[in-house]
Formats: structure tokens, sequence, C-alpha cells
């Protein structure tokens, strides 16, 4: 899986699982993907202005969603059907 494809999953399952570390996301959606790989796509779409409020802890690393990502979300998930 191409990690533009990572990306916009992970993006679809921050919309879809407010409050939820973005490690138990990426093994819901089925995304082989490291903490590390994680973080950089977090940045990723952060520098896009898609999530905002980054915290990285030893539970996860979780982010809230702006407008623009909920947004971008809801098209890609409605394009995909």
């Amino acid at each position: 899986m191409s990690k533009e494809l990572k990306t916009i999953k992970l993006l679809a399952g921050i919309c879809l699982n407010g409050g939820v570390s973005l490690q138990t996301i990426v093994r819901r959606f089925g995304i082989k993907a490291s903490t590390f790989e994680i973080e950089e796509m977090v940045d990723q779409l952060a520098f896009a202005g898609y999530v905002d409020n980054i915290e990285k802890s030893p539970k996860g690393v979780f982010c809230g969603i702006t407008e623009a990502g909920n947004a971008k979300a809801k098209d890609l998930l409605e394009t995909s059907f």
C-alpha cells in the first residue's frame, strides 16, 4: 500500500474514530505502519491543515480533526462508494 493511500485511510479513520489513538485506527483499518510512519503521516496531515492538537505520549499518538480535515475525509468517503 502506498504512503499516500495509507495517509488517506488514516484521515478517514481519524474522522470516524475521534479520541482513539492513531495506532488503534491503523490496526482497525488494516494499515501496516510503524509508530514512526504514523508520526510522519500525521505531521503531513497537520501541514495540510487537516488535523491539529497532535499529542504524542506513551499511550500513542492522538490528534483532533479540523473542519478542512472533516470535509476532505467526507469527500474521500463519499467518492469511495
